[in-house]
């Protein structure tokens, strides 16, 4: 598998860091971690996924190496740091794939620039609110350590280093993301997502639980739909082989139909 570059870039709004593999000349993936943590845990998948594209997933604004901004108010503070990244870069549309809190901020930025997002695949995706704190919390703590067996070592080593880091050197943007996955509502914006878009669940989630999926499926006018049985919500960590298939078919039908 090629190796991801690590590399860093400051912006007026917004300084990161962003892995990068794939072929330069490929179309590109930018893919977007999950809330609490950054992109260096999915580096499994992004090595997979640079196969055949392009691949850059930077670490969202709050999480990871970012050094500005210290928290967004809402999902447009997201979008804007996107927008100001890719065009930077000189990418003026991407297939955008986002796990959990990345779906989130995918969906915000595929209804906000349609022209920017050509497709979208969707993980175990946040973007409504998830209830109350104690509940959310309490489903939490059955849904991560009924998987734990699954994990292979190293992404569950890397998963729980950005988780600790975040909240020892980042607590208040922890805080900020976690208030936004529980109260903010996406649902206004599903239909102004025009792009065909994947959306992929464990149906064991019980952190994001699969009505969800449902919900996304039929808001988004262009969407498709696989549940898949058994899994939990970091599925993605221990099956990215699979993952990376699925996102793959479908990318090649996208293709194809252009």
């Amino acid at each position: 598998m090629s190796q991801l570059q690590e590399k860093p870039i400051k912006l007026n709004n917004y300084q990161t860091v962003y892995l990068e593999g794939g072929d330069s000349n490929s179309e590109t993936i930018l893919f977007l971690h999950g809330w609490t943590i950054a992109a260096e845990p999915y580096q499994t998948t992004l090595q997979l996924l640079s196969q055949k594209y392009r691949v850059i997933a930077p670490d969202l604004p709050g999480f990871g190496k970012t050094s500005l901004p210290n928290s967004v108010a809402d999902y447009n503070g997201y979008v804007e740091c996107l927008i100001a990244f890719l065009a930077a870069l000189n990418l003026r549309q991407v297939h955008v794939v986002g796990h959990s809190g990345g779906g989130a901020v995918g969906i915000a930025l595929a209804a906000t620039d349609s022209s920017l997002v050509k497709s979208l695949v969707l993980i175990d995706s946040t973007g409504i609110p998830l209830g109350s704190l104690p509940e959310v919390a309490l489903r939490r703590l059955i849904d991560f350590p009924a998987q734990l067996g699954r994990f292979k070592i190293e992404p569950m080593m890397l998963f729980i280093k950005a988780l600790i880091a975040n909240w020892i050197f980042k607590p208040q943007n922890m805080i900020q993301a976690s208030w936004i996955a529980l109260e903010k509502d996406l649902r206004p914006l599903l239909p102004k997502v025009k792009c065909p878009t994947l959306v992929i669940w464990g149906d064991r989630d019980l952190f994001v639980p699969v009505k969800f999926a449902y919900e996304f499926y039929q808001g988004i006018p262009r969407a498709q739909l696989i549940i898949l049985e058994d899994e939990y919500h970091e599925w993605i960590f221990y099956h990215e082989q699979k993952c990376v298939d699925f996102a793959f078919n479908f990318l090649h039908e996208v293709e194809r139909s252009l």
